[in-house]
């Protein structure tokens, strides 16, 4: 008999999009599916779509639940699924029809307990393909967790992996983290695997919600930022203080984030703090955004990224406010905002 595969789907105010993903789900080539829709305190139809799911299919197992963010919701799910293996999909997202096919295969074939795939990120109708060269690439535990601490790859998220159900163990999200769930949760299974493989096809469809924690204007935006950083570190620190090159990592991966915040945050339009070079030098002052400005070797960055990251590690932040200016332009082209 084909292994159980538990697919985790955390559900909030997505009646839009929600249709699509449950029925790219159902409809999978590979049947064998535990489907569990964790409706997270929705306020439009988003929980009623998923009861008339539930009463079409079988496999689907719906809970309502009050609001606690998506990490919660991950849990509940953890905590009730029963599969051989475990996959998230975002509720927003949708899947290529023979997506957990191709991850069930690769795993079995390549003896792995991680498998993941390439993605098409989507905007609004325009769709670009990442981790797409048709390769199969297997990694060890050490080698996993350097791809997760590196943003520009895909690795760090929780949606476009097959997790082999025990080297989850008793790992739960961080539901005190509202950024960087994900990544510490891929940290914290590396420390548990050997082998993970890589897919380099894209069979999942990611959609960049440009009103997403990410991207939208928060005002405690680098404060949330900054406590998932200060986590992370920890964790690594813990675990793999005497590994120069995953520290390293690390230390970059901070980097990349400052620059999120930079372009999100201090230099969002929304914002209306006057003087935002001052406000630029105090986040760049502050715990672990100015350690990893300090040590970041900008080797996991873009080009583009390592200019950027150049003028704020040299506090050259006229130069970082043209360059945020530029990227915020290109998100209101995102919007549609002409």
């Amino acid at each position: 008999m084909s292994d159980l595969i538990s697919v985790i789907v955390p559900v909030y105010n997505v009646e839009e999009y929600l249709r699509e993903c449950i029925e790219s789900i159902i409809s999978q080539t590979y049947s064998n599916l535990e489907i569990i829709l964790i409706d997270d305190g929705s306020k439009d139809q988003s929980g009623m779509i998923c009861d008339e799911y539930e009463k079409k299919d079988s496999r689907i197992k719906v809970i309502h639940k009050e609001n606690a963010g998506v990490s919660s919701a991950r849990n509940t799910g953890l905590q009730i699924a029963t599969g051989d293996w475990v996959a998230f999909v975002d509720s927003d997202d949708w899947l290529e029809e023979n997506y957990f096919e191709v991850l069930i295969n690769a795993a079995k074939t390549n003896n792995v307990e991680v498998v993941l795939c390439g993605y098409n990120r989507v905007v609004l109708s325009n769709k670009e393909s990442i981790n797409n060269s048709e390769k199969t690439i297997v990694l060890n535990s050490r080698a996993f967790l350097i791809k997760i601490l590196n943003p520009q790859t895909g690795y760090g998220f929780c949606h476009m992996k097959l997790y082999k159900k025990e080297v989850i163990k008793d790992i739960l999200f961080d539901a005190n983290l509202i950024v960087g769930e994900d990544a510490l949760f891929n940290e914290q299974i590396a420390y548990n695997v050997k082998k993970v493989c890589m897919i380099e096809k894209s069979l999942y469809n990611y959609r960049i919600n440009l009103n997403s924690a990410v991207k939208k204007y928060d005002p405690e935006y680098a404060n949330k930022y900054l406590k998932s950083m200060k986590v992370n570190k920890e964790y690594l620190m813990n675990n793999y203080s005497g590994d120069k090159e995953i520290i390293q990592n690390y230390y970059n991966y901070v980097a990349f984030h400052v620059l999120l915040i930079a372009v999100n945050y201090c230099y969002n339009k929304q914002n209306k703090t006057k003087n935002k070079s001052k406000l630029m030098k105090e986040i760049c002052g502050c715990g672990e955004f100015k350690e990893g400005i300090q040590k970041s070797n900008y080797n996991s960055l873009s080009l583009t990224r390592k200019i950027a990251m150049f003028t704020i590690k040299h506090r050259m932040f006229f130069l970082t406010s043209l360059i945020c200016g530029i990227r915020n332009n290109q998100n209101k082209v995102e919007k549609g905002d002409r």
